[in-house]
Order: structure tokens, then C-alpha cells, then sequence
């Protein structure tokens, strides 16, 4: 039976500051590591849905962020698109696990990329092996020569962004601003037209926002070491907190209950649970799914704007639910 090979979740900047803060303050018996100073370099977070494609000797596996996918139980056509083009995909070394972006006219709408003539699969990464010793890649280059000699039609390798990368020493709270008030320039240009729609396909449009890798990191290959450094900054319409900024170095903070609520449950946050939970489907008798995935994903990333507001989960839980469950069955 094939198993998922998940692809982390990508946090917020404040968020890597307050993880890479705890580590710092525990001893190297404990796992602690000093403070680090990283370069980054970026690419454009595309508008569609995180899907993979895993190469076995055997044939091919083909999933979603969360759940193995077959053309019969399929996510907006992907698996069926992949299995159409098995042959190529199996031209890549068995143990490789292709992770992209699947966007297009369909997936998710209002985006340049969604002005295209047909549905592409956008590569970010690929991982070699699975457990321990694997692997991640996410060089342009090195990705573009694994995949281009196949020529499989519909993929294509999303590039590093022209001129945005810098240094951040994690130590320095002025390097950290420096590079949030750049990078707040940066997204706010790309949700206003996709560069890279625009330069691959000649279409303008809205962006949604970057994705930042860390590429100067000893063992910064190893999938957890990437994935504790790794940030994403989205556009003010496709946030699902409703933060002042879209990169911000500390946590908002607020002053009660509903102030939470209004700063974590977000008409993009509830509609992206519509789509992962229930198919974009508003079913009543769903109601139960999709609160169980919006409160899960409210709790896994508020940690640090409860913890800056002196808040606890148990104190927002049920305001959460509300607040989700009211938009759900809203007619």
C-alpha cells in the first residue's frame, strides 16, 4: 500500500524567529542550536493546490497535501493528468517524490495563472528517498535537469525570483527588518501581477505571493532542517490571518476572544477548509469535517499570536467553531 510523503507546512517569519528562538535558548544536549545567518533566494507561491508525484519502480503514486490520490478518487483532475503521462514520469530515478504546485483554469480561480489556456504542474521540489536520509532539492537547475529531458508535457519548473535574496541573521532583530520590509515590497508587487505567469506565458494578473528557501545551510537538504527554515509570504487577499503585513518579524497581539477570532478565522482560511475538507462542497452533513479541519488548522498556527496575547487554546476554541461553523451553513 503506498504511503503519503507529506510536504511540510510553511510557516510565517515570526513563526521561524520564535522556533529557532526556543532552540537557541536550550543546551546542545537538549538540541539547542545557536541563532543562525541564512541566505535566501525566492520563488512566486503560485495559486493552486500542493500535489506530488511519487516514482516507484513499479509505476507511479500520485498525491495531494494530505491524502493518496487515483484517478477514480481524484483532486481537480491531477491524478488523471499524472497517470496520463505515467511513461515519463517513470523515466525519473524510482525513490524521487516530484512536488509542485497544480494550478490553472479550474483549480483555483481569479489569478493570472488561472487565465491560462490548460491546468500545469508547477515543480518547487524534489525529494530523494523517504525517512531517514532523505533529501530535498530545490534548485531550479538541478530540478530543470531531472525533469526537462523527459519533456513531460504540463510541468514546468518554477525559477528563483530575479533579485530577491538576501542574508538573515537571525541574531540581529534589524537584519530581520530589513529584510521584512523588503520582502513586503516584494509581495505586495506580486499579488498586484505574477511575474512569472507573465514572463512564461505573457499573461497578466493577480499573484498570490513568494515562498523563501534557504540555500546556504549545512544539512539544509535534510526535509526537516528545510522545513524549520523555509517562510512564506502571501498577498493581503490571500492571507489567512489578517495580519498588518505580510511578513512581519514578531506575532500580532490582541486583547480578547473576538479579537482572535477576527485576526485567525478569515474568509480565506474557511474557504480554503471548504476546498481541502469538503470538496468545495457547503453539505450540511459536512459540517463536522470541516470543523475539525479549520480547528486544527487555526491551533497549529496561532501558537505564537496566543502566546503574545496571553492566550490559551481552551479559551478560543469554541469561539473558533462558532465563527466557522456560522459560515459554513450561511446561505
Amino acid at each position: 500500500m503506498a504511503t503519503h510523503i507529506a510536504w511540510s507546512s510553511i510557516e510565517l517569519l515570526h513563526n521561524v524567529v520564535r522556533t529557532l528562538n526556543h532552540l537557541a535558548a536550550l543546551t546542545p544536549e537538549e538540541g539547542g542550536a545557536p541563532l543562525p545567518k541564512v541566505l535566501y533566494k525566492a520563488k512566486v507561491k503560485l495559486h493552486g493546490t500542493n500535489c506530488a508525484v511519487q516514482v516507484h519502480a513499479d509505476g507511479i503514486v500520485t498525491q495531494s497535501r494530505e491524502t493518496i490520490l487515483t484517478p477514480e478518487a481524484d483532486l481537480k483532475g491531477f491524478s488523471k493528468w499524472a497517470h496520463l503521462h505515467e511513461a515519463a514520469f517513470r523515466k525519473l530515478p524510482a525513490g524521487f517524490t516530484v512536488f509542485g504546485e497544480w494550478c490553472g483554469p479550474g483549480v483555483e480561480p481569479g489569478m493570472a495563472i488561472s487565465a491560462l489556456p490548460g491546468k500545469l504542474f508547477a515543480v518547487f521540489a524534489i525529494q530523494v528517498g523517504d525517512g531517514e536520509g532523505a533529501v530535498v532539492v530545490t534548485d531550479p537547475m538541478e530540478i530543470a535537469s531531472y525533469v526537462n529531458p523527459h519533456v513531460i508535457p504540463g510541468v514546468y519548473v518554477l525559477p528563483w525570483m530575479d533579485g530577491v535574496h538576501f542574508w538573515l541573521d537571525y541574531a540581529n532583530e534589524g537584519s530581520l527588518q530589513v529584510a521584512a520590509d523588503l520582502l513586503n515590497g516584494v509581495v505586495e508587487a506580486v499579488e498586484k501581477e505574477d511575474p512569472w505567469v507573465k514572463a512564461a506565458f505573457g499573461v497578466t494578473g493577480m499573484g498570490e505571493g513568494v515562498v523563501l528557501y534557504p540555500v546556504s545551510v549545512a544539512n539544509g537538504r535534510m526535509p526537516e532542517r528545510l522545513a524549520r527554515l523555509m517562510f512564506k509570504a502571501k498577498g493581503e487577499k490571500h492571507r489567512t490571518t489578517r495580519v498588518k503585513e505580510a511578513v512581519q518579524v514578531a506575532p500580532e497581539v490582541v486583547t480578547s476572544v473576538g479579537g482572535f477570532v477576527g485576526l485567525m478565522v478569515t474568509d480565506a482560511r474557511l474557504g480554503q477548509g471548504l476546498t481541502v475538507a469538503c470538496g468545495d462542497i457547503k453539505d450540511p452533513k459536512l459540517t463536522g469535517k470541516f470543523l475539525q479541519w479549520v480547528t486544527a488548522d487555526v491551533k497549529k498556527e496561532s501558537e505564537a499570536e496566543l502566546e503574545a496575547s496571553g492566550l490559551v487554546w481552551n479559551q478560543v476554541e469554541k469561539a473558533v467553531q462558532t465563527r466557522a461553523r456560522e459560515w459554513f451553513l450561511a446561505r
